[in-house]
């Protein structure tokens, strides 16, 4: 299997620790990127507030390296307990890219 896309769009709880998800992330983003065949990460954020991520992976086995390692276990049900009021995931293949120039 070619590149697989990974989208993510998350709602941040009202009353949760900011600072303590801020560092979270960053740690996250930091041990993402020693995955072999991470690609690349980026994040926008919503005129509503709401995040999105956008991260590629050069396989369906670096995406599950990624999602099963124990750090970022640790990290999703945090997410869940602490952080996100609603988040979804789509995880997506390549079948066809182009770039220009």
């Amino acid at each position: 299997v070619g590149m697989v896309i990974v989208l993510i769009r998350t709602q941040v709880r009202v009353d949760a620790d900011r600072a303590a998800y801020d560092a979270l992330g960053e740690r996250m983003d930091a041990l993402v990127r020693t995955i072999p065949g991470f690609v690349s990460a980026t994040g926008y954020t919503g005129e509503a507030g709401d995040e999105i991520s956008l991260v590629r992976f050069a396989s369906t086995e670096a995406l599950r390296a990624w999602r099963d390692h124990p750090e970022h276990v640790v990290a999703q049900a945090r997410g869940r307990a602490e952080f996100y009021a609603a988040y979804e995931i789509e995880v997506c293949e390549v079948t066809r890219a182009y770039h220009f120039p």
